[in-house]
């Protein structure tokens, strides 16, 4: 009967525990199959996104390859920025859109897809600075210098070789030659700190330098020998 009363008690307990929680278990656990399923499904679904994503790109990148019908891939760099513009394919296609243009001559319209492609994403990621240095090439060659030198001046951890590469280029343009020489110099002590030789920076500082003339330091030093 002890057995018995306790085995009514337990039951009486577990229904009552039942009564107080129960509902809340099991809606915790079809809230969690569910989660699992849906997060199974987002899953499918996200990657699904990404491989037609890549699939678009990969088209712009045949055709540009191939080197021809530019309006297709205008149009599949459209569909990219549409379907997929949080994407980074969607970045890279607005880039090789941006490419294209250049190649045609058509700076306004490169100047354009660049700038879809800088907002499209964090500004100064890898992928962000590689943008900026592109949009500022492209808009000095439209002769806002101004505004290319500002994006350059946020340096680059990820290019800054390349960076004060293009800001000699468009000093150089605009017949600053001093300044262009100044870019050029720290573009080679910076590749030279990273390990790197630019045969191109080398040879732009020396040509540079045969241009200018001799500094008084340089002069005195001279005489003295």
């Amino acid at each position: 009967m002890a057995e018995h009363m306790q085995d009514e008690a337990d039951l009486a307990a577990l229904k009552r525990w039942w009564d107080e929680n129960g509902k809340g278990i099991v809606a915790a656990v079809v809230v969690a199959v569910l989660g699992t399923v849906g997060w199974q499904q987002y899953q499918g679904f996200t990657a699904s996104k990404a491989e037609a994503a890549s699939d678009l790109y990969a088209s712009m990148l045949a055709i540009q390859l191939e080197g021809d019908d530019p309006e297709q891939l205008a149009a599949l760099a459209a569909q990219l920025k549409e379907n997929h513009s949080g994407s980074t394919y969607a970045r890279f296609g607005a880039m090789l859109e941006a490419k294209v243009a250049v190649e045609a001559g058509d700076l306004a319209g490169a100047e354009s897809a660049l700038r879809w492609a800088l907002a499209a994403g964090d500004t100064r990621s890898d992928i962000g600075q590689l943008i900026q240095l592109r949009l500022a090439r492209v808009i000095a060659a439209q002769g806002q210098e101004t505004e290319a030198l500002a994006i350059l001046s946020q340096g680059s951890d990820a290019y800054p070789v390349a960076y004060a590469q293009a800001e000699g280029d468009i000093h150089l343009a605009a017949g600053r030659t001093d300044d262009a020489l100044t870019a050029y110099r720290e573009g080679r002590d910076l590749a030279a700190e990273l390990g790197q030789y630019s045969v191109v920076l080398d040879n732009k500082v020396r040509t540079l330098e045969t241009r200018l003339p001799a500094s008084p330091v340089a002069d005195v030093a001279e005489d003295a020998s």
